[in-house]
C-alpha cells in the first residue's frame, strides 16, 4: 500500500510543477483597466436618453443631443408634431468667434446655461473663452475690512485666483442674429442660497445660522452683486446655533466652514401655495457625536470636515422639529410634531413642473393648500 502512495505522491508532484511552467504568472493590468473609467467612457458613450426643457407654451420643448459627429440643439412641437434644430452649428460658431476670437466650430460648441426668453422667440447662453482673468483673492490672511487688519498675522497678499472670461449671447431664433450681453443685460442666474416664495416676492435664505427675508427688489441687486452694501435683508430668528441653525452648511470642509460663515445659504423651506406661510425642519445636532472626513487628494494640502453623524445604537441622537412661519406678520411657532422617541419627520414637497426648471424664480411649495401641509414621521 505504501508503494502506491509513493506513486500518487510521485505523480501529483510532478503534474503539479509541469502546470507552474504551463501557466504564466498573471499581473494586474492598470492601464487597461483605466480606459473604462467614468471620465473616459463618457468621451465614447455621447448622449443616451432625451433630456426636456419643457416650455411656457403648450406641448413644446428643447433638448440636446450628443453623438460621435458633436452636439444639436432641437427644438420640438408635440403639438404640431414636428422637431427641428434650434440653429445651424456651424453659422453660430462663426458668429460668436468673432466675439471670443477663439476658433470654435460647429461640432464642438462650448454653449451652457441655455434658456429661451422674449417669449420663446430668442435664446440665451454664455460661453466659456480662453481668455485668463484674475480676480483677487478675498479670503487671503491678513485682508483689512474698514481700514483695520484682521488677522493677527503681519498683512500679506496672497495672488490672486485665475479664471476663464465668460461671454453671454442672445440669439434671435428668426433672424439667426447673435448679440453679445454686455455686463449691464448679461442672464441673471438663480444663487443657490435663495428659497423664493410662489409670488416671487420674498426671498429666505441662512446666514449665521439664523433664517432671514429679503423682498424682490433687493434679490434683483443681490442676483447683480451679492456683495452690494445696499442690500436690505431682515433676521427673522435671532436663536440659531452651530449644529442647531436654521439651514445653511453641509458638504464644506473646516477651512471653507469659517471662510463661509457669514455668507447666506441655503435654508430647506416648504411654501403654502398663497406665500402667506412656509414650513421648515430644523435639526438639533448638539449632543450627536462628531464623525470626519480627510481628502487627501485636495490641492495644495489635504483637508478635514468634521460633522454630526449618529451611529446605530448610540443614544444622542437628532431631533427633528418642525416649524411654521406667518409671511405677513413674520412670526412663527414650533408644531406639536413629536409621537415616537428619536424620530424622524420631514415635509412632503408638491411635485416641481418640469416648465419650471429653468425659470430664475422657481420655488418649492409644500404638498397640500394654503390651509394643510403632509409631513412623513419614521420612528
Amino acid at each position: 500500500m505504501n508503494r502506491y502512495f509513493y506513486i500518487f505522491l510521485f505523480s501529483f508532484l510532478t503534474l503539479t510543477a509541469i502546470a507552474q511552467r504551463v501557466t504564466p504568472a498573471v499581473k494586474a493590468n492598470y492601464q487597461l483597466a483605466s480606459r473604462f473609467s467614468p471620465k473616459k467612457l463618457d468621451r465614447l458613450v455621447f448622449s443616451t436618453a432625451v433630456d426636456p426643457h419643457w416650455l411656457s407654451k403648450p406641448g413644446r420643448f428643447w433638448y440636446q443631443y450628443q453623438t460621435s459627429n458633436g452636439k444639436k440643439w432641437y427644438l420640438v412641437d408635440a403639438v404640431k408634431g414636428t422637431k427641428q434644430q434650434l440653429f445651424d452649428n456651424d453659422k453660430l460658431a462663426a458668429a460668436i468667434t468673432k466675439i471670443v476670437k477663439d476658433p470654435f466650430d460647429g461640432q464642438n460648441l462650448p454653449i451652457d446655461s441655455m434658456k429661451f426668453i422674449k417669449d420663446e422667440t430668442a435664446l440665451q447662453f454664455e460661453v466659456k473663452s480662453s481668455i485668463e482673468v484674475k480676480t483677487p483673492d478675498t479670503t487671503a490672511s491678513g485682508a483689512t475690512k474698514g481700514g483695520a487688519i484682521t488677522s493677527g498675522r503681519a498683512a500679506a497678499a496672497k495672488p490672486s485666483t485665475t479664471t476663464r472670461k465668460v461671454f453671454y449671447f442672445e440669439y434671435d431664433i428668426a433672424s439667426g442674429t447673435v448679440t453679445e450681453l454686455k455686463e449691464v443685460n448679461k442672464p441673471k442666474r438663480k444663487p443657490v442660497w435663495a428659497s423664493i416664495s410662489p409670488d416671487s416676492q420674498t426671498i429666505v435664505f441662512s446666514k449665521n445660522f439664523n433664517l432671514y427675508y429679503m423682498d424682490r427688489a433687493n434679490y434683483i441687486k443681490a442676483q447683480k452683486n451679492e456683495d452690494d452694501s445696499t442690500i436690505i435683508e431682515h433676521a427673522l430668528t435671532t436663536d440659531g446655533v452651530e449644529f442647531f441653525s436654521y439651514g445653511g452648511g453641509g458638504g464644506e470642509n473646516n477651512v471653507e466652514k469659517e471662510r463661509n460663515r457669514k455668507k447666506r445659504k441655503f435654508a430647506q423651506v416648504a411654501w403654502s401655495p398663497d406665500s402667506k406661510t412656509f414650513a421648515m425642519r430644523k435639526t438639533d445636532d448638539r449632543k450627536v457625536k462628531d464623525l470626519w472626513v480627510i481628502n487627501n487628494i485636495a490641492e495644495p494640502r489635504p483637508t478635514l470636515e468634521t460633522f454630526k453623524y449618529p451611529m446605530p445604537g448610540e443614544a444622542e441622537q437628532p431631533i427633528a422639529y418642525v416649524l411654521l412661519f406667518d409671511n405677513v406678520n413674520h412670526t412663527y411657532k414650533t408644531l406639536g410634531t413629536s409621537l415616537f422617541k428619536d424620530q424622524d419627520i420631514s415635509i412632503s414637497n408638491a411635485v416641481q413642473l418640469k416648465k419650471n426648471r429653468d425659470s430664475e424664480f422657481r420655488t418649492s411649495t409644500w404638498l397640500g393648500n394654503a390651509d394643510k401641509f403632509y409631513v412623513t414621521r419614521t420612528s
